[in-house]
C-alpha cells in the first residue's frame, strides 16, 4: 500500500533540503562567507533558517528514510523474500550512487551516510514498536547530546580573527582555485563527502539513526495515515517552541558566532520541528485536495530530483555565472532556491504524466533488483547442495 502522505512528505522534504544546500552548490570549499559587517538581511535569513528549515526538512528525510526500509521489509516478508539480502543489496547500490554523487557532484551529499545507517537499522527491523521506540529516543538523545558538545567546543575554543571575509586577498584566492577547476572541486567534493561519513560517529551517525527508527515506529503505529493525537501533537508543538527558542538564543546573544555551530544546534530543535511538519502535512493530505497530488508527485521522483539539484546547481553556480557568488547574499541565495522549486514541481508532474517512475528511480531498482536475484539464486544453489550432501 503506498501513503499519499509519505510521497507529500519526501517531495516537501527533498524541495526544503535546496534551500540549504544552495550556497554550498556555489562553493562547498568556503560554504557561505558572509559580509562584514554582516547584512541584516543575512542576520533575518539565518534567524528564519534556524527557526523554520535548518535540519527540519533533513530530519523528516531520515523518518521517511526509515518508513521507507519498514515498508520493502514488510514486502519482503510477504512475498517470502530474504529481507537482509534484499534491502542490503538496495542500500549497497544507493551508497555507490552517493560515492559518485559526492565526489564527481556535490560534496554535501547525503545517500552515503543514509546507506550506511540504513544497513545498521535492517538488524532492528523485527523489533516491536515498543522497543522501536525506546531505541529512537536513546540513540536521539545520544546524538543531539554529542552535537551540543561540539557545538559548545566550536563557540568556545573558534577564533573570530581567522574567518575568511568576503571580498579580503583570501576569499578572492579561494574563490579563483575553486572557480572552473573541477579537478580542483573533485578532490574538495571528495574529501567532504568521505569526511562527514567517517566522522559521521561523532557528529549526525547516532542522531540518523534515531530518526530511522522513529520512522519505523511510526509507520507501524500508522501515523502516516492518521498523524499524532491531539495531545501528542501539543507536547511535541511545546518541545518544537522550546528547543527553537534555546537553540536560537546564542545566535542571537553572540555577535561573532561562528557559522558551522548554527546547523549543529539547529539539529536539536529540528526533531521537534521535523514531526510538527510531518504531523500537519498528514493531517493536510487526508483532505485529498490537488495540491496534495502535486507534491506527491514530486516525492515520487525524490531521487532523481535531489542528484538534480546538485547536477543544476552545479552548472548554473559554477560555471554559468560563477561571479554570482562574489556578491551574493542569503536573499539572492533563496530567490535562486524558491525559483528553481517550482522548475521541479513542474517537471516532476510532467514527467509522471508519461513515465511510472523517475530515471534514477528506474535505474537504482534494475540494479538492485538483478543484485538480489543473483544474490537468493546462490544461496538457493547453496542451500540444495547442502541437501543433496546430507
Amino acid at each position: 500500500m503506498r501513503f499519499a502522505s509519505i510521497d507529500v512528505l519526501r517531495g516537501v522534504a527533498i524541495l526544503g533540503i535546496l534551500f540549504m544546500n544552495i550556497p554550498f552548490h556555489a562553493n562547498i570549499y568556503l560554504g557561505y562567507v558572509p559580509f562584514e559587517p554582516m547584512l541584516l538581511s543575512d542576520k533575518l535569513m539565518n534567524l528564519f533558517y534556524s527557526i523554520f528549515a535548518d535540519g527540519r526538512f533533513r530530519s523528516v528525510f531520515c523518518i521517511l528514510f526509515g518508513a521507507g526500509i519498514a515498508i520493502q521489509y514488510e514486502s519482503c516478508k510477504r512475498k517470502g523474500i530474504d529481507s537482509s539480502i534484499f534491502l542490503k543489496s538496495r542500500l549497497n547500490w544507493l551508497l555507490f550512487f552517493g560515492v559518485l554523487h559526492g565526489v564527481f557532484i556535490f560534496g554535501g551529499d547525503i545517500l552515503m551516510l543514509y546507506s550506511v545507517v540504513g544497513v545498521v537499522l535492517v538488524g532492528g527491523l523485527s523489533e516491536d514498536p515498543d522497543s522501536l521506540l525506546k531505541k529512537a529516543r536513546k540513540l536521539l538523545t545520544i546524538g543531539s547530546a554529542l552535537i551540543l558538545i561540539i557545538a559548545i567546543v566550536l563557540m568556545v575554543f573558534s577564533d573570530p580573527s581567522e574567518k575568511i571575509l568576503r571580498g579580503s586577498e583570501q576569499y578572492i584566492e579561494d574563490i579563483a582555485l575553486w572557480q572552473g577547476n573541477y579537478g580542483f572541486q573533485t578532490l574538495v567534493n571528495a574529501g567532504v563527502s568521505i569526511g562527514l561519513l567517517l566522522l559521521s560517529p561523532l557528529t549526525l551517525f547516532w542522531q540518523t539513526l534515531g530518526l530511522m527508527y522513529l520512522g519505523v515506529y511510526l509507520y507501524r503505529t500508522d501515523f502516516f495515515s492518521q498523524g499524532f493525537s491531539t495531545a501528542t501533537c501539543i507536547k511535541i508543538l511545546i518541545c518544537s517552541i522550546v528547543s527553537t527558542l534555546l537553540m536560537i538564543a546564542p545566535q542571537l546573544l553572540i555577535d561573532d558566532l561562528s557559522p558551522e555551530v548554527l546547523p549543529l544546534l539547529s539539529s536539536v530543535s529540528a526533531i521537534f520541528v521535523g514531526l510538527l511538519y510531518a504531523h500537519i502535512i498528514v493531517k493536510v493530505c487526508q483532505s485529498h485536495s490537488r495540491l496534495v497530488k502535486v507534491f506527491a508527485n514530486t516525492g515520487k521522483v525524490a531521487f532523481s530530483l535531489y542528484i538534480l539539484q546538485s547536477i543544476v546547481m552545479g552548472i548554473l553556480l559554477r560555471w554559468l555565472i560563477p561571479d554570482f557568488a562574489l556578491a551574493a547574499s542569503l536573499v539572492d541565495y533563496f530567490l535562486i532556491a524558491l525559483s528553481y522549486t517550482l522548475i521541479q514541481i513542474v517537471v516532476a508532474n510532467l514527467y509522471l504524466r508519461y513515465y511510472a517512475q523517475g530515471p534514477l528511480e528506474t535505474l537504482w531498482r534494475t540494479l538492485y533488483s538483478r543484485s538480489v536475484d543473483k544474490k537468493l539464486q546462490a544461496a538457493n544453489i547453496q542451500s540444495n547442495t547442502k541437501e543433496l550432501g546430507q
